[in-house]
């Protein structure tokens, strides 16, 4: 059975959570968009990390990016863009 972790701090109203090999990014209100978005980073343990950039609209909530690592995932974490 795998249970959820995720950052300890929102940045624009999103945050990453992570299971055991899948992540994903969440909002509770998203105030970094439309115009400049968000960083998502999948920080996997025996292959090459991703990153995805995403653009919501202002006050977004819900899940909105996954990745799956092949075999473990150790953090994901979400980081407001600028441009």
């Amino acid at each position: 059975m795998s249970s959820a972790s995720n950052e300890s701090t929102w940045h624009e109203g999103c945050r990453g959570y992570w299971y055991t090999t899948s992540g994903h990014g969440y909002c509770s209100n998203a105030t970094n968009g439309p115009s400049y978005g968000y960083w998502t980073n999948y920080d996997c343990d025996f292959e090459i990390d991703e990153q995805h950039h995403d653009n919501l609209y202002s006050g977004y909530v819900g899940k909105y990016d996954t990745y799956e690592c092949t075999f473990e995932i150790n953090k994901t974490t979400v980081s407001p863009s600028s441009v």
